[in-house]
């Protein structure tokens, strides 16, 4: 069961997320034989000042 943790700064729209999730679960599904139904792909929308590289916040 592939697992996939997206995390980006800023906002997508709902089809930009639908498109990564389906390009993701497309190429694991090709790769790794697996069945696209179980491929879980999670994104996570992070506010710039809660991210940080290296030691400075981006917002």
């Amino acid at each position: 069961m592939p697992y996939v943790n997206v995390k980006l700064i800023g906002k997508l729209t709902h089809e930009q997320k639908e498109n990564i999730s389906k390009g993701i679960t497309d190429v694991l599904a090709k790769e790794t034989g697996k069945d696209p139904k179980y491929t879980y792909v999670v994104i996570e929308e992070v506010e710039a000042e809660n991210w940080a590289m290296p030691g400075k916040l981006f917002g």
